[in-house]
């Protein structure tokens, strides 16, 4: 696996980029996409990335592997612990999206100064260029992966449109809604309205947790210390 020099992104930044996707993604597919965002068919169809749900533990030797990404061979993985779990599955799907649109230029340019006879007769099987842990989630490569995919799967447009269905033009205002987030407490309010944005806005492949994240990200849902607002 490559270490590579990851530039600091705006999320202005990662909101543009994730627009890009979903915009190019739907100019190929001859319509707008609404969740849930078929991923699969961004992967196969949109980049035409060969992909492939196998046993990475197994394969690369790390126990807590979640997905991989090659990127000369144009090839994604996601670890076979997640089947069934749509939600996971999908987000670790939309992360090594994520390394592709965000880190492959940066691996291109990478190659440039690699030298051209690192690689000869007889070398070993290529290894992925990205592997994606579930103990690495606080990288800087893996955090801009995981804003992506929140982004692609959740995009700003649609969350909003359902919020506001669920709770009119007024963002819920919660005592110590922050407190319990960051300290990554059970919040069962959150956890509710988060399961009934999953329902009613159709997005049913994503997780309670991502959602839940994805509500606070966008100021959607906000703590009484915090200034209240309409929804935009």
């Amino acid at each position: 696996m490559l270490k590579l020099n990851v530039p600091f992104l705006k999320p202005q930044e990662l909101d543009s980029a994730a627009a890009e996707l979903l915009r190019k993604y739907s100019k190929w597919k001859g319509a707008i996409p609404r969740p849930p965002i078929d991923i699969d068919d961004i992967v196969e169809g949109h980049l035409q990335l060969e992909f492939a749900v196998v046993n990475l533990q197994e394969k690369l030797g790390v126990p807590d592997v979640l997905g991989a990404t090659w990127f000369d061979e144009k090839r994604v993985c996601v670890d076979e612990s997640l089947e069934g779990q749509e939600g996971r599955f999908s987000f670790t799907l939309a992360h090594e999206v994520g390394h592709w649109v965000l880190h492959r230029p940066l691996y291109e340019a990478d190659k440039v100064t690699r030298p051209l006879f690192a690689e000869g007769p007889g070398a070993k099987a290529a290894e992925p260029a990205v592997v994606c842990r579930s103990s690495q989630r606080q990288a800087p490569a893996e955090w801009q992966a995981n804003q992506f995919a929140a982004r692609v799967l959740m995009p700003a447009s649609d969350v909003i449109a359902t919020m506001r269905a669920l709770c009119g033009g007024e963002s819920p205002v919660w005592d110590g809604l922050r407190k319990k987030f960051e300290a990554d407490e059970k919040d069962d309010r959150l956890r509710g309205l988060a399961s009934s944005m999953i329902t009613q806005g159709n997005f049913s492949n994503v997780s309670n947790e991502a959602m839940r994240r994805r509500l606070v990200d966008l100021k959607l849902v906000r703590d009484k210390s915090e200034v209240s607002g309409t929804l935009l």
